[in-house]
């Protein structure tokens, strides 16, 4: 039995957000995009944090926590640090060419 779709998605650390165009050279488009990825990553950053406060605080949690959540959380963060990476070497690619 296939995964659902969702799930698919859930897991593809590879995976480029909605409306995300990697060949997108417009320099509205590197801004939000730097934007997204960087509030993202701050969200991402307080779930993760509030997640092990949990663990603390409840460490019948742990097993739950540590073994799901937090490594899902931490590959999320790494996939959206490398998209603000990308969209950062792009603003500097063209800041260069001005």
């Amino acid at each position: 039995m296939k995964a659902p779709e969702f799930i698919q998605r859930i897991v593809d650390f590879d995976r480029l957000m909605e409306g995300e165009n990697r060949d997108s050279s417009d320099p509205d488009d590197i801004e939000h995009w730097c934007a997204v990825h960087a509030e993202m990553i701050r969200f991402k950053e307080g779930l993760l944090g509030q997640t092990r406060q949990e663990v603390k605080k409840v460490p019948e949690m742990s097993k739950e926590l540590d073994g799901n959540d937090i490594p899902f959380l931490e590959a999320e963060l790494r996939r959206l640090r490398r998209g603000l990476a990308f969209w950062e070497a792009r603003r500097a690619e063209r800041k260069k060419r001005r």
